[in-house]
């Protein structure tokens, strides 16, 4: 039978590493620069609307006329469709103020708010301040 300390670091060890993990799971700071935002405009090419994290694509043209497709990584399904309807659609004309990836060429960004100006749609993070 195990001796008492080997049952309490078995204990330690089974609570501690699942919250560990979880930390490490939402630790954007580790991906994106947290202290810098982007407005990106564009218009969307792909949805992946899914827990916990979605994402969609939005082509966007460069200073250089060129265009390049951003991945931007949202809020679960569930939010970004609480105005009702569909919340994006492929083909919508967006504004994107996102914080960017700390890999500068990534063309990537974790949302912070959109708009559609089609219709005034807008989305934004609780933390974040309307733009």
């Amino acid at each position: 039978m195990p001796n008492r300390k080997s049952f309490f670091a078995l204990i330690a060890v089974l609570v501690f590493v699942p919250a560990i993990a979880a930390y490490a799971h939402h630790s954007f700071a580790a991906t994106y620069q947290e202290d810098k935002k982007v407005t990106v405009e564009g218009k969307v090419v792909q949805l992946l609307l899914r827990n916990p994290h979605s994402f969609f694509h939005i082509d966007v043209t460069d200073e250089a006329g060129q265009t390049v497709t951003w991945s931007i990584e949202g809020a679960p399904a569930s939010q970004l469709k609480t105005t009702g309807g569909d919340a994006l659609k492929i083909g919508d004309q967006v504004t994107v103020v996102c914080n960017p990836a700390r890999s500068g060429d990534a063309h990537r960004g974790r949302l912070l708010s959109v708009k559609r100006p089609s219709d005034g749609w807008s989305w934004a993070a609780r933390s974040t301040d309307p733009e």
